[in-house]
């Protein structure tokens, strides 16, 4: 066999693999690996500020409303349907800070992030109150992603349309509300949530 003719079988084995990789999606846990690392060095975080009050307020970015900035009243009228089909809204959950994470399971960063959303949800479930809602067309895809990885943490997904302030147009996004009911945080990508920084800035949401 010619060298030319082993380059060219070589050449067609690698991309047979990729293809092969891809298409049974096997791609997607080694992404999420590899994004954990990257979270880890803390570079993706957010910046944790304060809730300003009604002056000098700045724009969240990637919110499609101008009205939407930190210190204004979060939308709690919104409503979500849980594991069991029931219909919630956040507005009667426990006067205490939201944590609203949007997801879904075909998104690597997404999955990424989740092993330190659990390790902070069972440090702090009962002062927040955590809403993870998937994107998921299929919600039993997302209920089973939950049992295989063993995560405590409850899920949602959408019963309504979502009003603007919760519609970035990107995946992961996290929005923080303090007890106050005001907006806190909104945070586009992954990022690393199980840190002491990140459980202080919490309590001082209470």
């Amino acid at each position: 066999m010619s060298t030319r003719l082993k380059r060219i079988l070589r050449y067609a084995l690698f991309v047979g693999i990729l293809v092969l990789v891809y298409t049974q999606g096997w791609h997607k846990p080694v992404v999420a690996t590899l994004q954990r690392g990257i979270l880890k060095t803390g570079i993706m975080n957010p910046q944790l500020k304060e809730v300003p009050d009604t002056n000098g307020k700045t724009r969240v970015k990637g919110t499609k409303s101008e009205a939407v900035v930190p210190g204004d009243l979060a939308d709690l009228n919104v409503q979500f349907f849980d594991e069991n089909d029931q219909l919630v809204s956040l507005k009667d959950m426990p006067k205490q800070p939201y944590f609203i994470n949007f997801w879904a399971t075909w998104c690597p960063p997404c999955v990424a992030e989740m092993p330190g959303i659990a390790k902070l949800y069972a440090d702090t479930k009962d002062e927040v109150n955590f809403v993870l809602v998937s994107f998921d067309t299929d919600f039993e895809k997302a209920k089973a992603f939950k049992a295989k990885k063993g995560f405590d943490f409850p899920i949602y997904r959408i019963a309504y349309d979502l009003p603007e302030m919760y519609n970035t147009g990107s995946l992961p996004t996290t929005i923080l509300i303090n007890a106050q009911g005001q907006l806190a945080l909104t945070h586009m990508g992954m990022a690393d949530y199980d840190t002491e920084a990140f459980r202080e800035y919490l309590e001082e949401l209470q």
